[in-house]
């Protein structure tokens, strides 16, 4: 039996996938992910056997993995970001105890969309922050829309994940309006997409203009709270260190 290598394949730049999972993808014989995740990764992968498979084929991907690493070869199951966080590494785990099978297998954390959109931004989450997918393929929207208005009455910083879709247009600006009433229409928020990609684009905007605007799923939503200002045209979120000088 060989051993399966859940890996993250962290924003995208080649240079911020950490070497424990450099090291993975030359240990393993086969790579299997999304063609977007292989592709991103080409130049490690170029003398490994590659399965591609589709969106909305989680479950056959992860039980190819699975199936491969018993037949004993090592294999890397990748994602982006970090394959804990809204990756497949807990379908992973799931699917091993619904079969009862017992594997050798490692998990390798990466940088998240959260960080790396942070780092771009400035340094917007250098308080209490959340994370909330507007995904609505596995989690009811009005599940969604109740973790918002949490979210915006808690105050925290948050970052929204799969924004809008070709068939999920509507969501976003309803998600955005259980901040709303806690929110000022001036606050600033960052709008980050294919970060650490050739495709990159961002901006700071007033938190009341991002119901103007269009996004997509490669879009990233970092909404501030009352205590983010924009110094030199990055956004940080105070955490409310002391300046004065100690007697």
């Amino acid at each position: 039996m060989g051993k399966l290598y859940l890996v993250s394949i962290g924003p995208g730049a080649l240079d911020l996938i950490t070497p424990r999972a450099c090291e993975a993808l030359k240990k393993c014989e086969i790579i299997i992910g999304h063609q977007l995740y292989l592709d991103l990764i080409q130049t490690l992968i170029a003398d490994k056997m590659h399965i591609a498979s589709p969106w909305g084929k989680e479950i056959e991907r992860v039980d190819l993995a699975i199936n491969k690493t018993v037949e004993g070869n090592n294999v890397s199951l990748i994602s982006s970001g970090d394959i804990g966080i809204y990756g497949l590494g807990g379908l992973a785990l799931e699917r091993l105890g619904d079969n009862n099978l017992e594997i050798e297998y490692e998990i390798i954390p990466g940088i998240t969309s959260a960080n790396a959109c942070a780092s771009i931004l400035g340094a917007p989450l250098a308080h209490d922050f959340l994370t909330l997918s507007l995904s609505d393929l596995l989690v009811p929207k009005e599940t969604i829309l109740e973790r918002a208005g949490f979210a915006g009455k808690g105050g925290f910083v948050s970052v929204l994940y799969n924004v809008q879709s070709s068939k999920r247009k509507e969501l976003v600006y309803e998600v955005l309006g259980k901040f709303r009433p806690h929110r000022s229409p001036q606050t600033p928020c960052g709008i980050v997409s294919n970060a650490f990609r050739p495709e990159e684009k961002n901006q700071i905007v007033a938190f009341e203009d991002l119901f103007s605007m269009q996004f997509d799923m490669l879009t990233t939503l970092v909404l501030g709270n009352d205590a983010t200002r924009v110094v030199h045209n990055k956004m940080v979120t105070q955490r409310g260190y002391s300046f004065n000088n100690e007697k």
